[in-house]
């Protein structure tokens, strides 16, 4: 199940601002736990401001609603560039089911590819304020 954008704090119309960036992780739910007709990986998103590395926002795939809203509130606040262990040790103490390290590995997945990003120093995407006309 998918957090709806307002349980999370996420604008409904979309991300919260032009200067984010999502970073995403998965990881492969156990084989006992994948539904028969859907997907049987895990998926977290993740918005942080570009600048700061302040996570803003953050959505779950697979993971029943309750769970997914824990995450969203553990993760917003915090930052990237802090690393994941704090959070994911916070959601392994209070989020216990048999899908919880699918879970923790997608998390660190979604944070190993924003410490991927910074390693790569990639270009930041400038953004037009006045609809494209420059």
């Amino acid at each position: 199940m998918e957090v709806q954008a307002g349980a999370s704090g996420a604008n409904i119309d979309g991300l919260k601002g032009v200067n984010t960036v999502v970073f995403v992780g998965h990881a492969r739910l156990p084989q006992s736990l994948a539904p028969r007709d859907g997907s049987a990986v895990i998926s977290v998103e993740i918005e942080a401001d570009a600048g700061s590395g302040t996570i803003i926002g953050a959505g779950v795939k697979a993971v029943p609603e309750l769970g997914s809203r824990l995450v969203a509130d553990v993760l917003t606040g915090r930052n990237m560039d802090d690393g994941p262990q704090d959070a994911v040790n916070e959601i392994s103490n209070r989020y216990i089911c048999p899908s919880q390290k699918a879970l923790t590995t997608a998390i660190l997945k979604a944070f190993e590819a924003h410490s991927r990003s910074r390693q790569a120093n990639l270009p930041r995407i400038a953004v037009s304020t006045d609809g494209g006309n420059q």
